[in-house]
């Protein structure tokens, strides 16, 4: 799909996550002008989704890609939304792919979504007022399909979620998820437990659980509410430093994605996600990536030549020493 950016207003929806600028720099590789490009730190979460709407109304174009800056894209995964987004009927006001999430071990629904720009006016009428619902972005969506607009999830990973994020970030999203994700601590607390001694993150998401779980108060998602503070800074737990843009590209983006393990108890919860081949999906990505930069001839010889590789590192693993 050829300039397919002149039809797109991209938000990145922030509440100063440590990915923000990492967010931003994957985006304008994708073909995004930065003038077409906002970022919007409103809060509360209500607030944030009417001001982006706003935005998107105002720049004109056909679609509004909304993406929290914890949301890091793949190569071309902009592209592919919109072609797909333009498949579907007029009355389909929004189009959302999956995320490869950290602390669920696989894909899920979370922090992108591509509107129908034409029909935003309508979806901020379905905001609701901040604090009577934990997921305000997904309670304007289902009534605008009682209206009769639409919105779909499809199977396609447009990147990863949750990773590289502030601890007290983490603490706050694991609290949120023992009360918003309770029906799935089965997968969340053996997968956390059984990472926390490679990775720091899940000893924090665990002890945020445990402390939502006795927690009596009232949770939202507003980032600034003081509970979250409150129980963080009793946890000892050090802040990490500032995340430089230069750490990742969509080339590794792409490489997490293709050599993700997802847990075997997530498909228990998720089982019609089993078919989802995420390395075929980056595989064949690859080779329409360099078909465009290379050519056919060089891509041939490219794959070829890889699919020789690989043959020998299995035919290798298999010679007894």
């Amino acid at each position: 799909m050829e300039n397919y950016s002149k039809d797109v207003t991209v938000i990145v929806r922030s509440a100063g996550e440590r990915t923000e600028k990492v967010c931003e720099k994957l985006i304008l590789e994708q073909g995004i002008q930065p003038t077409d490009l906002f970022v919007v730190r409103e809060v509360p979460f209500s607030k944030a989704m009417k001001v982006s709407f706003e935005k998107g109304i105002r720049q004109g174009k056909k679609w509004t890609l909304c993406i929290d800056a914890d949301v890091l894209l793949r190569r071309d995964a902009i592209r592919t939304m919109v072609e797909l987004a333009e498949k579907q009927p007029d009355r389909v006001c929004e189009v959302q792919g999956l995320v490869m999430d950290k602390f669920f071990s696989g894909p899920r629904e979370a922090g992108n979504h591509l509107y129908r720009t034409s029909l935003l006016k309508k979806v901020i009428g379905h905001i609701p007022r901040e604090g009577t619902d934990i997921r305000p972005e997904t309670h304007a969506l289902n009534r605008m399909k009682e209206d009769g607009y639409n919105w779909v999830n499809l199977p396609y990973i447009v990147g990863i979620h949750d990773d590289e994020q502030y601890n007290f970030d983490i603490y706050r999203k694991a609290f949120v998820h023992a009360v918003k994700h309770l029906q799935y601590a089965d997968l969340f607390i053996p997968h956390w437990k059984k990472n926390a001694h490679l990775d720091q993150d899940f000893e924090v998401a665990l002890q945020a659980f445990s402390d939502s779980i006795r927690n009596s108060d009232d949770v939202f998602i507003n980032r600034s509410q003081n509970l979250y503070k409150d129980y963080f800074d009793q946890t000892g737990f050090d802040e990490k430093g500032v995340l430089k843009d230069a750490v990742y590209s969509s080339e590794l983006v792409d490489e997490r994605i293709q050599n993700w393990k997802i847990d075997q108890k997530y498909y228990d919860h998720f089982p019609d996600r089993l078919g989802m081949d995420t390395q075929k999906d980056v595989f064949i990505r690859k080779i329409k990536s360099s078909y465009h930069s290379r050519g056919a001839l060089k891509t041939l010889i490219l794959t070829v030549s890889k699919g020789m590789e690989e043959l020998g590192k299995k035919i290798g693993s298999r010679i007894p020493e």
